[in-house]
């Protein structure tokens, strides 16, 4: 059983009957605490008085600044549980609070916990303060979730945390939160805002069963105190906002603007005169709340803007067809404690689904692995094909373009010299590289494999692609890039999909995540640009369409460059790849997408096959993503533009289609925003769609280029051309 330690703040000597009664409310309790440690902010007699009480209660000194958060981050120190609850001074804990509290953390995502704050007032509740407002005094307000459910923050007088999350987010922010008798705050918030980026997987859980109440001030119950409590409220936002780039702090703060003040004031206008006065002190306290976080805005200071911290998640896969063990939640190798962990579940060579779970820096036990595995299977088993042995398979060549990355490029390669395939080639393509350390590689380390070299003097992945494809006889052109881990069975189940119907042109497969060691991998992870499923699915112009006017030309479900293959036959008949789209074009990218659209339009089948998997080692950094989200915005405007050049008749679709293409990139609540993390910058969005605009423009610039430059030196032949 986890251990729960209770820390409890106090700054004056007139709050010593009242600190005294929440302590007493803690070592009462049905389920004891750990630990109890009172932590005193800079008040020595305070100190003094409570050391001598006869109680088996630790005081110690708030070491640091003065203010509310940093003696809470002493208590946090001075703790030894697995868990730091959080009460007031002046709040009395339900007798059963940390039982409700440790009967909830026994569910393993849950982060942090928080609940109910029940207000008592001297003489009873003002008749002109609304409930809506009770944030004011510190307690639950209306607007809150009525029962069990996740939150963005926890109200600092009834809150608890998993060790790990200070382990790994530090503390409460020093630059926020209340300092004597001010009225500051949002200390809380921030934390928990900080945390639940930390730690993705996990949730924040407010549970109104696990109570306190809270005893009001008198001075408190007075509306001199509700507007310097508003105003301080307005300016810590502001802060908040400012520490955080932008609105992410103020999502629950604008539904509760829109959604419970307004409901709030017509309840209170057909109330009779009481009812009048709250709705009157709604719109006077949202008032002074937003003009005072309208007035102190600044940006953000250089260690503020600094990237905040990141629980690693563990990837890993496992088969449900041998013995499940325990799931470490450590590396051995590098020390590195896992938050979370995302697993793939597969059945021999077949994938289930994916199993994605917090672990918090603690082991899985293989009992509850287990469980966590069964519940992963996703789609329809029977439907995903395992890879067979076939007696004669197809001849494969599998192209991998390359551009000074040699160390990515050697576990690619060694991943694919160990396939579970016959008679396969590799062409690795040197793409104007600055330097001969590819070419240099492939001659020492991997002389006397089926790997060759070829050499690519201008940029351009589809140009990359056509040179690796030049002259094959291969019946199966296969393509990945040099930043992916293979699947052992990745052209096994490919070779598979091909024999199994000629109409077949192109197959492409599972991409998933090498690695989510920052909180840059998760996000390119969330947004969802990889993973198509796990569903086997078939594409083509007669009985397997999609709903929607757009099909062909959004290819979205098809798959991506980096797990394609096609038939020759389907290549041939294409012409091979545009030379102006991919990366390292003034188009950046978009050359799968066209070579997609065109195979179907060709009349083939295209063939989502979710066996066959590679592993994709996402950009590591934010100012990575930050480059690759405006070239993915790039290639995907270069595309349809392509594609409306070559197709006029699709523009037909693309008019009908509009209405619904703009709700799904615009709209919060498309299925293509709505998967995206809390935290997820709004700059990356705008970053995307700035590029599709731009796209239009690129793709005819680099269609020039290439025309160019066709101009002074021969070409490589495409498919069509190729050698005999």
């Amino acid at each position: 059983m986890e251990k729960i330690s209770v820390v409890i703040c106090t700054h004056s000597t007139s709050r010593l009957p009242l600190v005294r009664d929440a302590l007493a409310s803690v070592q009462i309790q049905t389920r004891p605490a750990h630990e109890i440690i009172v932590v005193v902010d800079h008040n020595q007699t305070v100190a003094d008085a409570l050391a001598s009480d006869d109680t088996n209660v630790r005081v110690i000194p708030n070491t640091g600044p003065q203010g509310l958060s940093s003696a809470r981050n002493c208590g946090v120190a001075a703790a030894t549980g697995d868990i730091i609850a959080f009460i007031d001074d002046d709040a009395r804990a339900a007798p059963d609070w940390l039982e409700k509290l440790l009967e909830i953390y026994r569910t393993r995502d849950v982060l942090a916990v928080g609940g109910y704050i029940e207000p008592v007032w001297p003489g009873g509740r003002p008749s002109w303060w609304p409930e809506e407002f009770d944030w004011v005094v510190g307690c639950s307000y209306r607007g809150q979730p009525e029962t069990a459910a996740s939150v963005r923050n926890l109200i600092g007088c009834n809150m608890s945390f998993r060790r790990m999350a200070f382990d790994v987010c530090g503390g409460f922010s020093e630059t926020l939160g209340r300092v004597g008798a001010d009225g500051g705050g949002c200390e809380e918030t921030e934390l928990c805002i900080r945390a639940q980026s930390a730690f993705p997987l996990s949730r924040i859980l407010y549970d109104p069963a696990v109570r306190v109440r809270h005893r009001i001030d008198p001075e408190r119950v007075s509306w001199r105190y509700f507007v310097k409590r508003c105003r301080a409220e307005g300016r810590s936002k502001a802060l908040l906002a400012a520490r955080l780039g932008g609105g992410q702090g103020l999502k629950t703060e604008t539904r509760y603007v829109r959604r419970v003040l307004p409901a709030g004031v017509l309840k209170g206008l057909a109330g009779g005169w009481d009812g009048f006065l709250r709705a009157g002190a709604i719109i006077a306290g949202f008032a002074i709340t937003a003009t005072a976080y309208a007035l102190p805005r600044r940006t953000r200071s250089k260690a503020e803007a600094e990237a905040p911290p990141f629980a690693p998640i563990k990837v890993a896969q496992f088969d449900l067809a041998e013995p499940i063990g325990e799931l470490a939640s450590d590396d051995p190798g590098n020390g590195r404690i896992y938050g979370g962990a995302f697993c793939l579940v597969r059945e021999h060579d077949r994938p289930l689904g994916i199993a994605k779970f917090a672990t918090h820096g603690r082991p899985v036990e293989a009992r509850e692995f287990s469980v966590l595995l069964q519940q992963a299977r996703a789609g329809d088993e029977a439907a995903v094909r395992p890879a067979k042995v076939l007696s004669q398979p197809p001849t494969a060549r599998v192209v991998v373009a390359t551009r000074d990355r040699p160390g990515m490029l050697v576990r690619c390669l060694d991943s694919l010299l160990v396939q579970a395939y016959r008679q396969f080639e590799i062409h690795v393509v040197d793409s104007a590289p600055a330097s001969s350390a590819t070419r240099e590689l492939i001659a020492q380390r991997y002389a006397g494999t089926n790997i060759c070299y070829r050499h690519e003097a201008n940029p351009g992945l589809g140009l990359a692609h056509n040179r690796g494809i030049a002259g094959a006889r291969a019946e199966i052109l296969a393509f990945t890039d040099d930043d992916v881990l293979v699947d052992r069975n990745w052209l096994a189940v490919i070779g598979n999909a091909f024999a199994r119907d000629a109409r077949i042109g192109c197959v492409t497969g599972l991409i998933l995540p090498a690695e989510l060691e920052t909180r840059a991998q998760w996000w390119t992870e969330a947004h969802g640009g990889f993973n198509k499923g796990f569903t086997p699915r078939l594409f083509d112009l007669e009985f397997n369409r999609p709903k929607g006017s757009l099909f062909p030309y959004a290819p979205g479900a098809f798959g991506s460059g980096a797990n394609m293959a096609f038939s020759r036959a389907a290549l041939d008949a294409i012409g091979g790849f545009d030379p102006a789209l991919g990366a390292g074009t003034l188009a950046r990218g978009g050359d799968d997408l066209a070579a997609f659209t065109a195979t179907i339009l060709a009349g083939f089948q295209l063939a989502y096959e979710p066996g066959a998997i590679v592993w994709h080692h996402h950009r590591r950094t934010e100012e990575g993503i930050a480059g690759q989200a405006y070239g993915y915005g790039v290639g995907l405007g270069a595309y349809l533009t392509k594609t409306l050049f070559d197709h006029p008749s699709s523009a037909l679709a693309y008019a009908l289609g509009l209405p619904a293409a703009l709700v799904h990139i615009l709209g919060p609540g498309s299925s293509k925003n709505a998967r995206l993390p809390s935290d997820y910058p709004s700059a990356l969005k705008w970053a995307e769609r700035r590029g599709m605009v731009a796209g239009f423009a690129a793709y005819f610039r680099s269609r020039r280029a290439v025309a160019r430059r066709a101009g002074r030196e021969r070409q490589p032949p495409l498919m069509s051309q190729r050698s005999a």
